[in-house]
């Protein structure tokens, strides 16, 4: 009885997790199919009793890692949605593969905290073969499924499927006007690739970034078509295959039936059909990419080395080795005694850290690799990082271990670029100086220190001062551009770097605190939703927009916590709680930098405001040698995530500094940083005043923000007469390093015409739109949420936040509204189209429901009304309380930036939802909770306070003075001193603080998460 208890209770959770309608998948198409494994326990568990539909059987493979279990679908398919049911012997980390052939894989799903139970995996990917491949398991037995079901489309081939070339690399012989290659990648209807008029032949060509195996190509047509063209294929993008040719194209949409396998393929062109070039509109090829050559196998999760190390010898690579001759370098080591497999473990980057833990990130392993003997040679290729780690474990026959000593090695074999900016390429280097010799700064194969003292050793004493300068634009020889800048702009800027004495290449940082082109809520909305992986992918996304056109810096993220209510920029800040803070910073450093160091891959984050603003304001930073404690966790975990550049503020300290300056020009706070934190990375002033800048670098600060050498009254050259040459030098030894880490003495560019294309793609917005939908906050709830009305029914919608383009975003993270952003007007009449409701701004006929929009428009550094008024101003709690008085269901949509006091209203309102600064999908997420798209999730960051006495003295104003919170304490709003004394207490021992003190009208973490 007891077997089929767990038949049902199985049966019932496969129903409840598959019949959610929201999460509809394809046809089912594996069950009955030809299922094959890597092993069986025995013969009553083989491979076809996952996938024959019977509960009652079940695969399990034998005791040992990997193991996969895979599925023919007979035909290749467009798959959407993996369910695996496992039994209790399930794994942890695993992959879902796809292919086209059987023999070519690609990821379409990878984990390493697999939960087990029943699994609905939404994902995406086209292939005749499925396959899940496990690597960790939970338990001491093999890997063990009720059944595997994938579900798709099939027939016609990948009709309709993602095509493998969107938004890929691209070349083209040549192009016309604004009509780029990349406009043929895009899936915009109304971008198109045009070539140059009047000549043949033309030719397209897209990089898949790995060897791909197409099976259709669709060119869709403007006027200009082609008769005569070939489609060709490439493994290196100089030898091509055809595997299609016509004479008699017919233009309009072709969908062309092709066989081929390459990393590279083309449209060549022969014949034009009109007098003008060749122009598509899209480009789009179908099949499978081969990630495995470039995707490191995931055998565990992150771990941290053994305790006990050195029991037996490394051989190669040497230690400290630095490889430039091959990205697939070989193991070796000492054979052990008695070892039946060794496995070989490396600190490859992840997306998958546990961000909430402490500890350095570059010290986290991954196994790789297991093998019989005492050779290892990768099967992908290992990407180019500074500090790679590696250890082996020998295990015997009893499965008793032990582990090698630890070695390091750097990696680099970079692709130089081909921008013709005069500088040529002179054995394998750019000859940056233009001598006709490579000089050891110039030798990229040469360690990074090596490159650092040969060209300080070579600059003049201005040429050194101007690297610790911005304003790259006007003076070529300055070492930063403060951008955002658009692409051809932010080009002419960089190129510019080329023409100098030295040739030494700029970085173009800017505020994009939350976003490049794709705008994402702020850190203040993220720590809502304590999502950190969901952070470390948004980080990331913005890593690879700003790294298509070569801006390599951003003026961010911030490590504050914000224990201040009327401190205006809490808004940009990581809510109230300090390990929350320290989870979302290290996923954000760690994201933008490509990893846990700073690598040729990434943009460098700059962590900021130190030494931690949020409490206290720009003004002063009022904690003490107990609450300090507090307010450093962040920053610590900024420095674990890889980072080495901080932004010390404007606000000076009364504990570190007492009467001193600002941050950016006290030697005592910066010293702080540097001898009690460890920090040995570059220090970057706020944007200071000219007559501060001598004081800040005499300081200790090494870039001056947003400093102009060319500022009235400012020179060079008293510059360099009142700052020591010692102190110049160590601080341009700092900015050479990095700018050699970031490898821009190769690659000092992006692309400007193609990468724009490459911006705001439909995943990026994904990203954007659920970071927003996990922000969203519903504070409380009568049962108007989420909107059931009848066709024909009418909503209004009020408040000077409805219609707002600017109030879901702040500084200089850009917003692309063409690209399908709506406000929270548009978005709620878009979605209640969907379900007849009809929608009126301000006022309409008999509404059943007023959605009325309030809270702050765009602001940086002040507040939209007085700061000391934290609370809706009277015109915005009038239109709540009108459409009250009137009986109408009101719902609050409440922008939020900063902590208010909402007691006023917050009994007249039906339901309240905080939506923060929630980024460009702000309207669209919250238009879909209205109407109950999906269930909340957001938990508020910080306390909301019950009066504005729980914050100010009646009639006091922003000083301390007059305070009844205390600036450096968190959630102590309306708390007594008692509870105080517990909070001080709890941080002097190093204790998490919980967030239940005080008396809040709604505590830190209110939010309700069910309707």
């Amino acid at each position: 009885m007891l077997v089929f208890a767990v038949i049902a209770s199985l049966l019932a959770s496969y129903v409840l997790s598959t019949a959610r309608p929201a999460e509809a998948a394809g046809t089912l198409l594996s069950q009955g199919k030809p299922t094959t494994a890597s092993t069986a326990e025995n013969a009553g568990t083989p491979a076809t009793a996952a996938t024959d539909g019977d509960l009652g059987t079940r695969w399990s493979s034998t005791f040992a890692d990997p193991q996969w279990v895979q599925v023919d679908l007979g035909a290749t398919a467009a798959i959407d949605r993996v369910v695996l049911n496992w039994e209790s012997a399930y794994g942890t980390a695993f992959r879902i593969e796809t292919s086209g052939d059987g023999a070519a894989w690609t990821p379409i799903y990878t984990t390493t905290t697999g939960q087990g139970g029943v699994q609905s995996l939404a994902v995406t990917g086209n292939g005749r073969y499925v396959r899940l491949t496990g690597t960790t398991r939970a338990t001491g037995y093999g890997y063990s499924l009720w059944e595997f079901q994938v579900y798709g489309t099939t027939g016609g081939g990948p009709v309709g499927a993602t095509p493998i070339s969107q938004f890929k690399q691209v070349a083209a012989s040549s192009w016309e006007g604004g009509n780029a290659p990349a406009a043929a990648l895009d899936g915009r209807s109304g971008t198109r690739w045009s070539s140059q008029h009047g000549s043949d032949p033309q030719w397209l060509r897209v990089d898949f970034g790995a060897t791909a195996t197409i099976n259709r190509v669709s060119l869709t047509w403007e006027a200009a078509y082609a008769k005569g063209y070939r489609i060709e294929v490439s493994t290196d993008g100089n030898a091509w295959t055809s595997i299609y040719s016509t004479t008699t194209g017919a233009g309009g949409t072709e969908n062309l039936t092709v066989s081929g396998t390459g990393r590279y393929l083309r449209f060549y062109g022969t014949a034009r059909a009109t007098g003008y070039g060749y122009s598509l509109w899209e480009f789009q090829v179908f099949g499978t990419i081969d990630e495995s050559a470039t995707t490191a196998p995931l055998l565990s999760g992150p771990t941290k080395a053994p305790a006990a190390t050195g029991r037996f010898a490394l051989t190669a690579p040497a230690d400290n080795a630095m490889i430039t001759t091959t990205r697939r370098p070989a193991f070796s080591w000492a054979a052990v005694g008695g070892a039946v497999r060794y496995q070989v473990w490396l600190n490859v980057s992840r997306t998958d850290y546990d961000f909430a833990a402490s500890g350095n990130l570059i010290d986290l392993y991954t196994k790789v690799a297991e093998t019989t003997g005492t050779t290892y040679t990768p099967t992908w290729d290992i990407s180019d990082r500074w500090t790679y780690r590696w250890y082996v474990v020998a295990v015997d026959g009893a499965n008793a271990t032990s582990a090698s000593n630890i070695r390091t090695f750097s990696l680099y074999l970079p692709t130089l670029t081909t921008v013709d900016d005069g500088v040529r390429t002179v054995n394998g280097s750019r000859d940056l100086n233009k001598n006709g010799t490579i000089e050891p700064y110039e030798d990229w194969r040469q360690p990074v220190e090596t490159r650092v003292n040969d060209l300080l050793g070579r600059m003049t004493i201005e040429e050194k001062a101007y690297q610790m300068f911005y304003n790259a634009q006007q003076f070529p020889q300055s070492g930063w551009h403060f951008g955002p800048a658009e692409a051809q702009d932010l080009h002419t800027v960089l190129r510019s770097g080329a023409g100098t004495r030295l040739g030494i290449p700029t970085v173009s940082a800017g505020d994009t605190i939350h976003g490049y082109k794709t705008t994402y809520p702020t850190q203040s909305a993220l720590a809502a939703a304590k999502n950190y992986p969901l952070d470390y992918k948004l980080g990331d996304m913005q890593r690879r927009e700003q790294l298509e056109v070569g801006t390599r810096g951003v003026l961010g993220p911030l490590a504050e916590v914000g224990t201040k209510v009327l401190y205006p920029r809490i808004q940009e800040g990581n809510g109230e709680s300090a390990e929350v803070a320290a989870a979302q910073v290290r996923a954000l450093v760690a994201g933008l930098q490509g990893g846990p160091e700073l690598n040729p891959g990434s943009v460098l984050a700059t962590v900021k405001h130190w030494p931690g603003e949020g409490a206290g304001g720009e003004a002063l930073i009022v904690y003490d040698q107990v609450t300090v404690k507090y307010h450093m966790i962040p920053f610590r975990a900024a420095m674990e995530a890889g980072a080495v550049n901080i932004m010390p503020g404007y606000a000076g300290s009364s504990l570190i500094d007492p009467g001193g300056p600002g941050a950016g020009d006290s030697a005592k706070i910066l010293a702080y940083l540097r001898q009690n934190l460890g920090f040995t990375g570059l220090i970057t002033t706020d944007w200071l005043p000219s007559g501060s800048w001598i004081g800040a670098a005499n300081a200790g600060s090494d870039v001056m923000g947003g400093a102009d050498p060319g500022a009235v009254g400012f020179t060079i050259a008293g510059f360099t007469a009142n700052v020591p040459a010692a102190r110049i030098n160590d601080a341009v030894r700092r900015v050479l390093r990095l700018k050699f880490q970031l490898g821009i003495f190769e690659n000092p560019y992006g692309d400007p015409v193609n990468g724009p294309y490459r911006f705001h793609t439909p995943a990026y917005t994904a990203l954007a739109n659920q970071a927003s939908r996990e922000a969203m906050t519903l504070l409380k709830n009568n049962g108007t949420l989420p909107v059931r009305l009848n066709a024909g029914d009418n909503i209004v919608v009020a408040g000077p936040r409805a219609n707002d383009t600017a109030a879901c975003c702040i500084w200089t993270s850009f917003l692309h509204q063409e690209y399908g952003s709506q406000t929270m007007l548009e978005a709620i009449r878009t979605r209640a189209a969907q379900a007849g409701v009809n929608v009126y701004q301000d006022t309409g006929p008999a509404p059943k429901l007023a959605v009325v929009a309030v809270g702050e428009t765009s602001y940086t550094h002040a507040t939209s009304w007085v700061k000391e008024q934290p609370y809706l101003p009277a015109d915005q709690l009038a239109l709540i309380q009108n459409f009250q008085r009137q009986g109408i269901p009101v719902v609050v949509a409440l922008v939020m930036p900063r902590p208010y006091v909402i007691t006023e209203w917050n009994d007249l309102a039906s339901s309240i939802v905080v939506t923060y600064r929630g980024g460009e999908e702000m309207g669209p997420a919250f238009a879909g909770l209205l109407f109950g798209d999906y269930t909340p999730k957001g938990k508020l960051p910080w306390q909301l306070p019950r009066s504005l006495a729980d914050v100010l003295r009646p009639g006091g104003s922003d000083i301390p003075a007059d305070a009844t919170e205390h600036w450096d304490l968190p959630y102590d709003l309306g708390a007594t001193a008692a509870q105080r004394a517990e909070i001080r207490a709890r941080i002097d021992a190093d204790q998490p603080v919980p967030s239940t003190y005080g008396n809040p009208l709604y505590p830190f973490g209110a939010g309700l998460t069910n309707w």
